[in-house]
């Protein structure tokens, strides 16, 4: 097409690269966040070529979905590039993006690399929280410094910034001092399976597959400090009492953080044998392990968005998690909120959504009403319609 055609976005064909690492190699959030999206863009908009560029291919059963979408191109680096990886992500990449003709790149998670501006190819980057300004004592130093340094880099020279909540656009208000024009909300979906209620046989084949008690609350993440596990297994310890049949199971991997959480189980037996850790588990199994639960807990002190709320209220399941900053967005009006800081206040919530039926039901109604402002078409019409801005 002539310069011309291509300034006119709405009768084109777009062109949109990607950084996709973490799509093809990340299995949690950020992995999630830039799967969800490609797969929902390459479904409802067929007529765009999405271009991923990743340090190296990767042949996973996660990723078949994306891989079957003819819209879809995957790109590798060449030459002496596969042994720089993250050189190529940083400036090498420009190139590559250049030769394929892309329109727009789409940093997915809080970078882009240097030269696009030069290149001529529009720029749009997700920023997904700041965490490590906020809390900074979670990370160490050297790790805040480059954080810093890409984010601030990326809000600098993308031509739009998309936040994922209000909370991460007045962080970047706030603490970077991005201009408001310059920054666009579109908030996060998750993927599709966990919106297909599961039959009470199903619930009951995966809790066998699994071994999962039956009486469970679900925590749903990484296990790190900020999302504050151990107040979690505090406030289960505090219904030893009421609820002694009540079981906490863990989905998710950790490292020191998680040998800090089994240190303090080891020393109390009783507690210890309440809690199920699921490190593993097969992805299309995780909407019946969400709606075998009595709730979601997620006691987190900050997150950008909280994926996992969306994947509970998308199967009925009823959410508790943090009052303040980003999940009241993710949790609608019929969550409960909790203060993260206080064990008691946790474990008074589980207890009023575990020995309420009643409430449970009202979470539920209410929850899949609040969830569907995050439907996946909906999303799809937003960043469509925000790439074609761009241009």
């Amino acid at each position: 097409p002539s310069d011309e055609i291509k300034r006119l976005p709405y009768l084109c064909t777009m062109k949109i690269a990607y950084d996709a690492k973490r799509a093809m190699q990340n299995f949690t959030g950020l992995g999630n966040y830039s799967r969800t999206l490609l797969e929902t863009l390459a479904t409802y908009y067929p007529q765009h070529q999405y271009q991923l560029f990743v340090p190296r291919d990767t042949q996973t059963s996660r990723i078949a979905d994306l891989r079957d979408q003819k819209s879809v191109r995957i790109y590798t680096p060449f030459g002496a590039w596969p042994i720089m990886p993250a050189l190529w992500r940083t400036a090498g990449i420009v190139r590559d993006i250049k030769k394929q003709d892309a329109q727009i790149f789409h940093g997915l998670s809080h970078e882009l690399p240097v030269g696009l501006q030069r290149a001529g190819i529009r720029s749009v980057v997700t920023m997904h929280d700041l965490v490590h300004e906020r809390y900074p004592e979670f990370y160490p130093a050297l790790d805040r410094r480059i954080y810093t340094i890409k984010f601030r880099h990326a809000c600098r020279t993308a031509d739009s910034v998309v936040a994922i909540s209000e909370q991460t656009r007045r962080d970047l208000i706030e603490l970077y001092q991005v201009p408001p024009h310059k920054i666009t909300v579109i908030y996060q979906s998750c993927h599709p399976q966990f919106g297909i209620i599961a039959d009470q046989q199903n619930i009951a084949r995966i809790k066998k597959k699994y071994q999962l008690p039956n009486q469970y609350i679900l925590y749903v993440g990484t296990i790190n400090e900020r999302k504050n596990l151990l107040g979690l297994i505090q406030a289960l310890e505090n219904l030893t009492d009421t609820q002694p049949e009540l079981h906490l199971v863990i989905a998710g991997i950790g490292g020191t953080y998680a040998q800090k959480i089994q240190t303090y189980l080891d020393k109390r037996p009783h507690l210890n044998a309440r809690i199920k850790w699921l490190p593993k588990q097969d992805f299309p199994d995780m909407p019946a392990v969400y709606q075998g639960a009595h709730a979601l807990v997620l006691p987190s002190f900050y997150e950008g968005f909280g994926i996992p709320v969306i994947e509970a209220l998308s199967g009925g399941t009823p959410v508790i998690t943090s009052q303040g900053g980003c999940l009241a967005e993710a949790g609608g009006p019929n969550s409960l909120y909790i203060n993260p800081a206080d064990p008691t206040d946790i474990a008074a919530a589980i207890h009023h959504v575990v020995t309420n039926p009643t409430l449970r039901d009202q979470m539920r109604t209410v929850g899949l009403q609040h969830v569907q402002k995050f439907a996946p078409k909906s999303l799809a019409d937003q960043w469509i319609t925000h790439y074609q801005s761009i241009l």
